[in-house]
């Protein structure tokens, strides 16, 4: 038993050296865990600036695009979208007649590259409510400028420009871009919209009794030949007008032929029906009726 004791290895560890190095292994750690913290990501479509909160603040002078970025591990990278984003605003406004109507409008806007830290002095990451007290604001001013008629047809481009006039320059003074402005949708009241119907179920009358008029021509011109012996003018004369017979028995029977003879006339450019209809290009048929 005394051999063994002998044998033993005896251990003398100084208390002051063994203090001094877990000091420098918990100070190497905190290094590297420090080392890892400073890298920082900014994702694609972002723009990042740094936030010092022990001294300086927010940075202004210097924008981070996406990528991996070293910073101190006591700072904050703060990121922003800057890729174009869109606000949709459904309100219902009164025309300069009184009428109410119901518009649907995108506001496209990005962030200006550059300038999202002052954005973020300004606004904060709340900056979407700048953006939808004055689109709301604008969009009710010019709306109300012009009547039903012109909103959902003739003026459609002239209201788009006047709204991103209106807003352009605030949106730049608050370090945001206005891409454009595009209205979507017009929903007229159901009494406007049953006449707008009318007006179209009479044009589908009166073409009928136009296509019928000329079959009477042709038939009277047809008689005429007859009687003068020309008998190609006759057979000519008489197929056009069982032609007009069959299309204007189509039409009575299908309101629908004439978007078919529409299709049949269009040149491939634009819409047949307009660019400017109420519920936007290539769109025949008013909301809630077939």
């Amino acid at each position: 038993m005394n051999d063994f004791r002998r044998e033993m290895p005896d251990f003398n560890i100084d208390p002051k050296k063994l203090g001094k190095y877990v000091a420098f292994g918990v100070l190497g750690l905190i290094l590297v865990v420090m080392f890892l913290m400073s890298w920082q990501d900014v994702e694609p479509g972002e723009e990042g600036f740094i936030y010092r909160p022990y001294g300086g603040g927010v940075d202004t002078e210097k924008s981070y695009v996406e990528g991996t970025q070293f910073i101190a591990p006591w700072n904050e990278m703060i990121t922003y979208n800057v890729l174009q984003q869109s606000q949709t605003y459904r309100s219902t406004v009164m025309d300069k007649n009184g009428t109410d109507i119901t518009v649907e409008i995108a506001v496209n806007y990005s962030v200006q590259r550059g300038k999202s830290s002052q954005l973020h002095l300004q606004w904060g990451k709340g900056y979407i409510t700048f953006i939808d007290d004055k689109s709301q604001g604008a969009i009710k001013d010019v709306i109300g400028k012009y009547t039903y008629e012109e909103v959902y047809s003739t003026k459609r481009n002239a209201l788009e420009g006047e709204i991103v006039e209106k807003l352009r320059k605030e949106f730049t003074d608050n370090h945001l871009v206005l891409e454009y402005i595009e209205i979507k949708d017009v929903d007229l009241p159901a009494n406007i919209a049953q006449e707008i119907v009318n007006k179209e179920t009479q044009k589908q009358k009166n073409l009928t009794a136009k296509e019928t008029q000329k079959e009477q021509e042709y038939l009277a011109n047809a008689r005429i030949e007859k009687a003068r012996g020309d008998s190609s003018l006759v057979v000519s004369a008489r197929f056009k007008a069982e032609a007009i017979m069959l299309e204007a028995s189509q039409i009575a029977k299908s309101p629908a032929y004439i978007e078919l003879k529409k299709w049949e006339k269009w040149d491939g450019v634009g819409s047949p029906y307009g660019e400017s209809n109420v519920f936007g290009a290539g769109v025949s048929v008013l909301k809630g009726y077939k």
